[in-house]
């Protein structure tokens, strides 16, 4: 059996005592440490979050100012290649006038020299049949 004497009241206390003086002195400043520490974690857990927010927003922006760009650049472009097709069509228009020109001219000039070698040919067509029929006949005509 167990006897309640003097030393059990004073073992009680001596523990009380003990966990008292462990308290103020142990777990206080563990729990104080902790709790700071905790406080830090979740400090360095919004930053992280805010960062990764702005980074996020920073991303995005960064992906409309792309988007924009090559919309532009692709505007540019077709602006571009619109300009080059007109460019194109009057240098082509302006060759084929040239050619035009060109051809008109060798027309001409070729109508002059039939008309030129016609002139010839008459002048030469009588001494030609003249000699195309005494040969033909084997005779000469005067």
């Amino acid at each position: 059996m167990i006897d309640i004497n003097t030393s059990l009241i004073f073992q009680i206390v001596n523990f009380l005592l003990m966990i008292i003086v462990l308290n103020y002195l142990l777990y206080r400043p563990i729990r104080g440490v902790l709790k700071e520490r905790r406080e830090k974690i979740d400090g360095f857990e919004s930053d992280i979050e805010r960062m990764i927010q702005k980074a996020n927003d920073r991303g995005a922006d960064i992906e409309s100012r792309l988007a924009e760009a090559k919309r532009e650049g692709f505007n540019k472009k077709e602006e571009a290649k619109g300009q080059g097709l007109e460019e194109e069509k009057l240098v082509i228009d302006e060759a084929n006038n040239q050619a035009e020109e060109a051809l008109k001219k060798v027309k001409a000039q070729i109508s002059e020299e039939i008309v030129v070698a016609r002139e010839a040919l008459k002048k030469d067509l009588e001494i030609f049949s003249a000699d195309l029929a005494r040969k033909i006949l084997g005779r000469s005509f005067s």
